[in-house]
């Protein structure tokens, strides 16, 4: 089949959406794996940091655990994209 018709009938083999179907599939399994890690993690813990000291379910440790881990993941990604676009665009305009 030509490409055209390919596209045409929306059949383009797209590798960024494949990738993002990809993610898709990995943040469901975690997903899936923390619910369960969740769930069979219900017992209180003691935590201290900085100035807060207390006794609080072990799965709410774990859910700030993996909320602080999966923003601090996306700022490093964040920053790394936007240094790379500086240095492209200043790659660029020195020719």
């Amino acid at each position: 089949m030509p490409d055209d018709d390919r596209r045409d009938m929306g059949l383009e083999n797209d590798e960024k959406s494949r990738r993002v179907s990809i993610r898709a599939v990995i943040a469901g399994i975690v997903a899936i794996g923390a619910a369960i890690f969740i769930f069979q993690n219900q017992d209180d813990t003691r935590m201290e940091f900085l100035f807060f000291s207390g006794t609080v379910p072990l799965y709410l440790v774990i859910i700030i655990s993996m909320v602080l881990g999966a923003v601090l993941g996306w700022f490093v990604g964040y920053m790394r994209r936007r240094r790379r676009r500086r240095a492209d665009r200043i790659s660029s305009e020195g020719g």
